[in-house]
């Protein structure tokens, strides 16, 4: 290759430095999707990697229905080669003063696992101080370094405690609870938990640890959420209960004892009295009673039960993965659409390329130049825009895609900000398809025209040849049809090619912004049908047990309260192999024919109304579709406490938000074999005032036997909010189909306007004025624009119910419609970009000289 023949090459990528530019542009924004959003799931993956291995996560922890002795910690210390143990204790509180369940929990002196990550401030020295999970100061705004934070509960409570006011000196995170709002079920107050409380040792007054963290050694430097980590931790789990079931027999023998020892004195006393008495004196017929009564329960002691868990079982550790699941499954789907159409463009374009630059092959050919040598010149032309687009695509979307999204769901999560990581084999296969859009497109081009003799190449192409239309057998619509229009249909059926590639680059363009528009709606919806459609109550009221006459006139206030309604209301999980495990919220109203009432219970499509019967169970239909569950088969649920029981599924209603299932009172007495306990109540208001309505729920918690209130419109402001972080991703979709949208319009139009360049000096000659000129290609492109917005509407449903498949979470269902504005926005924007590029495209036609343009040929 000589210098000159270089220097042609050069000259030529300037003379068309727009197509080299939209060619590379195009490039760009294929590869920054593909690798950007390729790279987020490893990226988040790999900050929760690093993250518990940094605060050294334990990877198991044992729990026990008598609590935990310093002989079950002995038992564990014997295998120190294999496992780092942490003995824990906390204690359940609900929080008389701030309406908050709080887990207060003992910071051992040397933080061995689960090293809390100080967010401000620092952790506890003294005894007074204390540190506070980050929850805390989301729903306590008050709470702030060097305050005050008092421990206010039932006198039972306040007892285990050595002191109850202490000084905030910190706010932290625990690798924990990785998840912002949730911290997990308790038997205490509303049954879940609001955030953690940490302080000193000594404050419990608790003679049993109430948990021991475990890590095992061997999973040291394992990758989480694989199948080795999955493999080791089912073997380590196994020998953790085999080690431990010694234990539980010596713990009752250890408690039959002592209880056997308190048993003495009164076993003396028997003895003595028998000695002095007549045997049917009622003096010692009635020790001796208690005596045999008191033995009767020391026999009764049953052995504990050994409660393991791991780190699936920590609040959101599982559903963090799930997310990176569905990021990555987004990344294998969406950035398709990018890659199709850089292929289609790459090849109109490079077909333009070849066909201009026939008469130089031709030259070449005919001075001796090889067929691999005059081909060279599409190959570096096409080799280098696909080495400068994908270079800075990668660049660019590695760096971004992962942080904005990352950031997006960082309202849900609290892990740290994640770090870039390049995924060469993610990068090598977008260069790979970089390359094939361009130099692949290029050889199938050039394949023919490399074949031809230099004196074939030397002389114009023969234009294609013309045919009959079908609509000029229509004889009725085409002689009604002005010349302007009859060259415009017969040119767009003429060259077929470029039909397509318009249509389908338009279509996969509006595709794409109607899958970003429906995901907006998908996702806002969610809380107006929550709030609006479904939820018809107020608040919700946790009791300690069934309602009292003083409870009920508290509650009815006369100001603000419409309506009640008692029910009983726990937390329930549902775990399943291949699903992380799922809260539900179990509803037993005391009147089923009032729950609709309070909550519309109905088919999401048909709005058939359900209701509660006493032979099964209401389940949600997102709790439904993780399950795989339908009308008739049965669910596991577990009570706090309680063992599994199973509920048969009587209907499947539409709910947006969390889980839920509802029983009747005749249908929870035949499950579980009790009576349930109304302990809560749906209360609906008159007004929504957020000061009366706080005034309302302050006023209830002082009196006795009121746990907690909940109030929707917080609830909902709450909700909003993590949904309004969520659009974020979806101004992605927008922005980066809009901006494909923009360039793929700009380049089928240059293209085209460079085709036939001739045929428009022509009719300018002839005296078309520079408006008429323009309309004589914008009235192609706009049918052509019109064609693909059709067919992107379709392609847009499609891909969006294909998203809306991936991208939710376990405790969220989105909306699956697209509301028709939607649809207006996407053809709006596309037509904007249209009228854009025609609008560059006038200023261009407005200084073609027609003289070189009419003479090109000769």
């Amino acid at each position: 290759m000589t210098r000159a023949y270089l220097k042609a090459i050069r000259r030529e990528i300037w003379r068309s430095k727009a197509r080299f530019f939209s060619i590379m542009l195009i490039i760009f924004l294929g590869v920054a999707f593909y690798t950007g959003i390729r790279a987020t799931g490893p990226d988040m993956l790999q900050a929760a990697d690093d993250y518990f291995a940094k605060q050294r996560l334990a990877t198991n922890s044992v729990q026990s229905t008598l609590g935990l002795t310093t002989a079950d910690i002995k038992a564990l210390q014997k295998h120190r080669d294999e496992l780092i143990i942490q003995p824990e204790k906390y204690l359940d509180v609900n929080q008389l003063n701030n309406n908050r369940v709080v887990r207060v929990a003992e910071l051992p002196t040397t933080q061995k696992l689960n090293q809390l990550r100080v967010i401000s401030g620092r952790l506890p020295k003294k005894a007074n101080e204390i540190v506070l999970d980050s929850q805390a100061k989301v729903l306590q705004p008050s709470l702030t370094l060097g305050s005050t934070y008092r421990i206010v509960s039932s006198k039972a409570v306040n007892k285990k405690f050595t002191r109850r006011q202490f000084k905030v000196v910190g706010f932290v995170n625990s690798p924990r609870y990785v998840e912002n709002t949730t911290r997990g079920v308790t038997t205490v107050g509303k049954g879940t938990l609001d955030y953690v409380a940490y302080v000193r040792p000594q404050t419990l007054k608790l003679k049993v640890f109430t948990r021991i963290d475990v890590q095992f050694k061997n999973l040291i430097g394992v990758k989480p959420y694989t199948a080795k980590y999955n493999r080791l931790n089912h073997t380590n789990t196994t020998k953790l209960k085999r080690w431990l079931r010694p234990q539980a027999k010596k713990r009752q023998q250890s408690l039959q004892q002592a209880a056997q020892q308190q048993l003495t004195p009164l076993s003396q006393a028997v003895t003595s009295l028998a000695a002095q008495v007549p045997a049917n004196t009622p003096q010692l017929v009635k020790l001796q009673a208690q005596l045999t009564n008191a033995q009767a329960k020391v026999a009764a002691i049953k052995q504990p039960t050994y409660l393991y868990s791991n780190r699936a079982d920590n609040p959101g550790y599982t559903e963090y993965h799930e997310n990176t699941q569905r990021v990555v499954a987004l990344s294998t789907v969406f950035p398709l659409f990018f890659i199709a159409i850089a292929a289609l463009i790459c090849l109109t374009t490079m077909t333009r390329m070849v066909e201009e630059l026939r008469l130089q092959m031709g030259t070449l050919k005919a001075l001796g130049y090889s067929n691999a040598a005059v081909g060279s010149e599409f190959m570096i032309y096409g080799g280098l825009a696909a080495l400068i687009g994908t270079g800075l695509g990668v660049l660019f979307g590695v760096n971004f895609f992962p942080q904005f999204i990352a950031q997006a769901y960082g309202s849900m999560y609290n892990l740290p900000a994640i770090g870039v990581q390049y995924i060469w084999s993610d990068i090598l296969i977008a260069l790979v398809i970089a390359l094939l859009c361009t130099l692949g497109t290029a050889l199938i081009v050039l394949r023919v025209d490399l074949r031809s003799l230099p004196a074939q190449l030397l002389q114009p192409k023969s234009p294609k040849a013309g045919k009959t239309l079908w609509l000029e057998r229509w004889t009725g619509l085409w002689h009604r049809l002005s010349f302007n229009h009859k060259i415009t249909l017969r040119n767009l059926f003429r060259y077929k090619q470029r039909l397509l590639m318009t249509v389908l680059g338009i279509a996969g363009c509006m595709a794409m912004m109607i899958t970003g528009f429906g995901l907006k709606d998908s996702i806002g919806d969610i809380g107006t049908k929550q709030f609006n459609d479904l939820w018809h109550y107020d608040a919700i009221i946790t009791r300690t047990g069934s309602e009292t006459a003083a409870q009920r006139r508290a509650i009815a206030n006369e100001k603000l309260t419409r309506s009640s309604l008692a029910l009983k209301s726990a937390q329930a999980t549902v775990k399943q192999a291949g699903v992380g495990e799922q809260t539900v919220t179990l509803g037993v109203p005391v009147e089923t024919q009032r729950l609709n009432q309070f909550v519309t219970l109905r088919q999401r499509q048909s709005h058939q109304r359900y209701n509660l019967g006493n032979h099964g169970a209401i389940i949600d239909e997102k709790l439904a579709k993780l399950t795989h569950v339908k009308v008739g088969d049965t669910l596991a649920l577990k009570l706090a406490g309680q063992p599994t029981k199973c509920v048969k599924v009587a209907a499947i209603a539409e709910n947006y938000v969390n889980h839920f299932v509802y029983l009747s009172p005749t249908y929870y007495r035949e499950t579980f074999g009790k009576r349930p306990i109304y302990n809560s109540n749906y209360v609906q208001f008159t007004q929504t005032s957020e000061r009366q309505e706080n005034a309302y729920a302050n006023k209830l918690l002082r009196q006795r036997g009121i746990m907690n209130v909940t109030l929707m419109a917080t609830e909902r402001k709450t909700t909003f909010k993590m949904f309004d972080s969520m659009n974020l991703v979806v101004l992605i979709f927008v922005i980066s189909a809009g901006a494909l949208a923009l360039v793929v319009l700009y380049n089928l139009t240059n293209i085209n306007v460079s085709e036939r360049i001739r045929e428009l000096s022509t009719i300018k000659v002839l005296g078309f004025y520079d408006g008429e000129v323009t309309m004589y290609i914008f009235r192609e492109n706009l049918i052509l624009t019109g064609l693909g917005i059709i067919l992107g509407c379709f392609l847009g449903n499609w891909l969006h119910s294909h998203i809306l498949q991936t991208a939710e979470t376990n405790a969220l269902m989105f909306s699956p419609g697209i509301h028709p504005l939607s649809y207006v926005y996407s053809a709006l924007l596309t037509v904007a970009f249209s009228l854009i590029v025609m609008a560059m495209m006038h200023r261009k036609l407005k200084r073609v000289n027609m003289l070189d343009a009419l003479k090109s040929v000769d």
